[in-house]
């Protein structure tokens, strides 16, 4: 294993176990007193644990699998994200929630021409035009919590989660956890229970481990954005998920990909919200986040021959970042 397997695998805080415990001893109070016991219980270094659904657990287990509990109990046991996904080299659809999605034509798909990734609420659209995805990916915390109900569209299909996700929506719809195959991923230095390492700590590592993150020039100090060549260590999420998805159908194999409904412009989505419309802050992430995100990933991918199609016509991301990567 390089360094960075190895922390992975032996060097995760052993104290998170009585720090989860008393973390859910305060339950979901918002108290002052509370907040300043969290933040005793889970310090600077650890502040991403401090975000893990009351009452649920999850215990690092050997080769990049997790157990999930609630309140002592366990609930599923995760894949590997290679076991979950062997091999994607298999033509890709990345399908988003943008309007432009309508527009696509969805014949090919239905054909199985191609590998269906749906994020986020991609499954009730898919789901209203007959299609079932072959896989999800949900890396936002909040609409775990608030859009599991996109989830109940594609029962049974198997799901890539970021495990801050995984534990809220274990929280509200354990349902839709147990009744899958799961695998958990992690952000590049929001790993579970490690401290989150500085700057200079972590370029070091991942010299170390043969450079398996590519970070931009500028300093990041959240790490958003990045790109990840092997996913199961971590990922860089963009302020996207179709960012995510990418990197995990690329890590797994991928040399032919095409994104549907990324239209980055704040303008709704492709299926009826409703009252419960969430808000999107895709707009005020696009120049700080989004767009150097794609930049990193154009120059990571130089010389892998990857190409990438984006079939939004209203995206603002420059067309010079897809196509062929020779």
């Amino acid at each position: 294993m390089n360094p960075l397997e190895t922390l992975l695998a032996d060097g995760r805080n052993h104290s998170f176990g009585w720090r989860t415990s008393l973390a859910r001893s305060l339950g979901s109070n918002q108290a002052p007193l509370n907040r300043i016991a969290m933040r005793a219980i889970w310090p600077r270094r650890l502040k991403h644990m401090r975000y893990l659904a009351n009452g649920i657990s999850i215990k690092p287990e050997v080769g990049h699998r997790f157990t999930i509990s609630s309140n002592g109990i366990s609930l599923i046991k995760c894949l590997s994200l290679a076991e979950l996904l062997p091999s994607m080299e298999m033509p890709i659809s990345i399908v988003a929630t943008g309007p432009s999605a309508r527009d696509y034509p969805w014949e090919q798909v239905r054909n199985r021409e191609r590998f269906l990734i749906g994020v986020n609420g991609a499954p009730t659209m898919l789901k209203g035009l007959g299609i079932v995805p072959d896989l999800l990916v949900v890396t936002d915390r909040e609409f775990a919590l608030t859009g599991a109900r996109h989830l109940e569209a594609a029962p049974g299909v198997p799901l890539v989660i970021e495990f801050l996700a995984a534990a809220a929506l274990a929280s509200v719809a354990p349902q839709l956890l147990i009744n899958r195959s799961v695998a958990l991923i992690e952000r590049v230095n929001m790993w579970y229970g490690l401290p989150f390492l500085k700057f200079k700590a972590l370029n070091q590592l991942n010299a170390e481990s043969g450079m398996p993150f590519v970070f931009p020039s500028a300093r990041d100090p959240a790490h958003v954005v990045g790109w990840s060549h092997r996913p199961e260590l971590g990922f860089f999420p963009g302020r996207t998920v179709v960012f995510a998805a990418l990197q995990i159908a690329i890590g797994r194999g991928a040399k032919d990909l095409e994104i549907i409904g990324m239209d980055l412009s704040g303008s709704g989505r492709s299926y009826a919200e409703g009252p419960e419309k969430r808000p999107t802050q895709l707009q005020e992430h696009y120049d700080a986040f989004i767009l150097p995100a794609f930049q990193i990933m154009c120059r990571a991918l130089a010389g892998r021959n990857v190409i990438i199609s984006n079939h939004s016509s209203v995206c603002p991301l420059p067309a010079e970042l897809f196509g062929n990567h020779p």
